[in-house]
């Protein structure tokens, strides 16, 4: 317990001893009652917009996404009633973005990705705009042409990813998804964790996210999301050395054989797709 410190009292000569009428005290009185409501409310400000700058510097790892399919030959509709839907969430005020993405390579191509980014579980409590008004309002203007949905959540793993600066979404994405067999996860979050020290190692100029699936499809399920700024950046750059030569150069030739060895064997099946963000089927808070 904090110890108290005795007030000095001042000597009679420093004391000031008031000679104010009680008519002219009951102002005094009410002026400070509003002055203090003032600060209060001030102060009540400050604390609020220093939550959400907290919230804001802090954001959850957790990616609430569904990937929505089409009618066949309802893409057009599909996509005027997801502008409508962003219209509507710009009407709601709502203080989450809602971003919008289209698979155009792979198996799932003309599938939309549609989710928030950033979130905590405890956000899934209090979903910033109403519930049930959000699936009405989907059903209303999007979901007729909606051929199947699927709903995954997935968990950002910040300590081995090395994300661009930017925190707008870039326009392409490459996604590789990893099928784990069973037993394996172990090794192989701990082999993705030891390439991640050899990129930050060598400075190898890449940037990338991992994300682990939590819930909505087979356990032990990794992936990893390769940002691109157009599809020029998919070529091999001369001034980048490949990834086994990375590995070489930050941990030897036997370390670096030994990791990609271990990745294979703790990998039983690979996806590789791109997605296209779709700024104008999003909401965005900027727009």
């Amino acid at each position: 317990m904090a110890r108290r410190s005795k007030s000095r009292e001042l000597p009679p000569r420093f004391v000031i001893r008031p000679r104010i009428s009680q008519r002219k005290f009951g102002k005094f009185e009410r002026k400070v009652s509003i002055i203090m409501k003032t600060i209060l409310a001030a102060l009540s400000v400050m604390l609020l917009a220093g939550v959400s700058a907290f919230a804001q510097q802090n954001p959850g790892t957790i990616a609430t996404l569904e990937f929505q399919t089409p009618k066949s030959g309802m893409a057009k509709q599909y996509e005027d009633g997801r502008k409508q839907k962003a219209e509507w969430h710009k009407q709601q005020k709502d203080s989450q973005p809602l971003l919008v993405w289209e698979t155009i390579t792979g198996d799932h191509t003309g599938t939309y990705i549609v989710g928030r980014l950033g979130q905590h579980w405890a956000d899934l409590d209090k979903p910033s705009v109403p519930e049930q008004s959000d699936i009405d309002e989907y059903n209303k203007v999007v979901g007729a042409y909606v051929q199947s949905l699927v709903t995954r959540y997935y968990e950002f793993l910040p300590k081995i990813s090395k994300p661009p600066d930017s925190h707008q979404p870039p326009k392409y994405s490459e996604i590789i998804t990893y099928s784990l067999r069973p037993g394996k996860a172990e090794d192989f979050r701990a082999t993705i964790t030891r390439v991640t020290e050899g990129i930050e190692k060598t400075k190898w100029p890449v940037h990338f996210e991992w994300y682990t699936l939590a819930t909505g499809g087979s356990n032990d399920t990794y992936v990893l999301v390769i940002p691109h700024a157009n599809w020029a950046d998919l070529e091999d750059k001369p001034d980048m050395k490949p990834f086994p030569e990375m590995l070489k150069d930050a941990f030897g030739p036997a370390e670096a054989e030994s990791l990609i060895k271990r990745l294979d064997a703790a990998t039983e099946h690979e996806t590789n797709e791109m997605i296209q963000f779709r700024p104008d089927l999003s909401y965005l808070l900027n727009k």
